[in-house]
């Protein structure tokens, strides 16, 4: 078992429409849990699980109808908005750290999410980072 301290926080943070019809009871129970602030370990982890299909299930039907706060672990007031939908992943960088260019980044994969998560990490963690 891993002891090392986690990398991101993800909660759900808005509710943006209604939910789907078909959302099933165990799409229900996810939202649950996300209402609560979960861990993750590294950008993989965290990436893998936004393209998992439990959470396309969940958040993947149509339009955006949920938001969720991806933080820093160690530091929750440096945040990352994500604004998932059946034809996109949206991250929105709203302390405009200039990881993305115009503060928003389209996933188009996992391995692109992992990647620009991982960036990001970098940008806000560092000691001399100006975005308190």
């Amino acid at each position: 078992m891993d002891d090392a301290t986690p990398m991101f926080t993800m909660v759900k943070s808005q509710t943006l429409g209604d939910a789907p019809e078909t959302l099933s009871e165990k799409s229900q129970g996810l939202l649950e849990t996300l209402s609560m602030l979960c861990s993750f370990h590294t950008a993989e982890d965290l990436a893998s699980f936004l393209y998992s299909i439990m959470f396309e299930e969940l958040a993947q039907q149509g339009e955006v109808w949920l938001g969720f706060e991806i933080g820093l672990y160690v530091d929750h007031a440096k945040t990352l908005d994500l604004h998932p939908s059946k034809k996109e992943m949206l991250f929105a960088d709203n302390a405009s750290t200039g990881v993305f260019e115009g503060n928003l980044h389209r996933c188009v994969d996992e391995r692109d999410a992992a990647l620009r998560l991982n960036q990001w990490y970098s940008m806000v963690h560092s000691p001399e980072s100006r975005f308190e």
